[in-house]
């Protein structure tokens, strides 16, 4: 054999070799592409599987037993779930938690908007300031809403929040938190005076949300100050002012002599 001849299989050779390298390392790079292949489609399928999961699986897992649509997490879904997303939305932007924001999210589209309160509202058990269902008369309204505004809860008199009510005698059932929520007419999550006016207007002077005093319209709850007004003659901005603030100051007073005379 010549040196030429030899030259030529020697470089077939290495040729060979190269081939069957390259070959034996396209197949381990084909096996690897495969099982990172395989990785990725299981991590793929992970994430659309999580993904497919519902939102209300999602939300019970993460807030436990509240249902979506329930943002202050009293066991009922009601007009004041509504009125704190409205809240949230046009007067405190900040007054949800985490949690309640997840809650409050009944579309599950991650914002929390008006068509989640539209439909809080729409699914609504209790209306805004409907207490009669709870077998309260005005008295009742009056001395509990009253005291709790002014001395805050745990204080009203004279019973305190979630114990039996004394109503011209012994009462034997109980006052839920929901009730309390349903006096909290303007969402803040706070019992102030405003909630008390409006609630005994509407309770006391109205029967409970016959007359519409408490309403959803316009993206906002009308907490019924136009509609209170309306009762009178007096069409000037400075006599209706005027007419609210005697409306109100009646009302303190009415509620303050019943307490004290209990």
């Amino acid at each position: 054999m010549t040196k030429y001849k030899k030259t030529i299989i020697i470089k077939l050779d290495k040729c060979l070799s190269k081939r069957q390298e390259f070959i034996a390392f396209s197949t381990r790079k084909g096996l690897l592409l495969m099982k990172m292949r395989k990785g990725i489609s299981a991590v793929l399928a992970g994430v659309m599987a999580l993904a497919a999961l519902p939102v209300s699986a999602m939300s019970a897992s993460a807030e436990g037993a509240y249902a979506l649509g329930d943002v202050d997490m009293d066991g009922f879904i009601t007009g004041h779930d509504a009125a704190m997303v409205t809240h949230a939305l046009y007067v405190d932007n900040e007054a949800l938690t985490a949690e309640q924001l997840r809650l409050a999210d009944v579309n599950g589209d991650g914002v929390v908007n008006q068509s989640d309160a539209d439909w809080i509202h729409e699914n609504q058990v209790y209306a805004l300031g409907q207490i009669d269902v709870f077998t309260m008369n005005a008295c009742t309204i009056y001395e509990q809403s009253y005291t709790i505004a002014r001395m805050g809860a745990g204080k009203a008199r004279p019973l305190e929040k979630g114990v039996a009510l004394l109503e011209n005698g012994y009462y034997e059932d109980a006052l839920p938190e929901v009730c309390y929520n349903l006096m909290d007419v303007n969402g803040d999550g706070v019992l102030d005076n405003e909630d008390v006016f409006v609630t005994v207007l509407d309770v006391a002077l109205r029967g409970a949300c016959e007359m519409d005093t408490i309403y959803f319209t316009e993206k906002r709850y009308d907490l019924g100050e136009d509609l209170v007004l309306a009762w009178v003659d007096a069409d000037a901005a400075g006599e209706r002012e005027n007419v609210w603030d005697q409306i109100k100051a009646g009302v303190e007073h009415s509620i303050r002599y019943g307490v004290e005379n209990a």
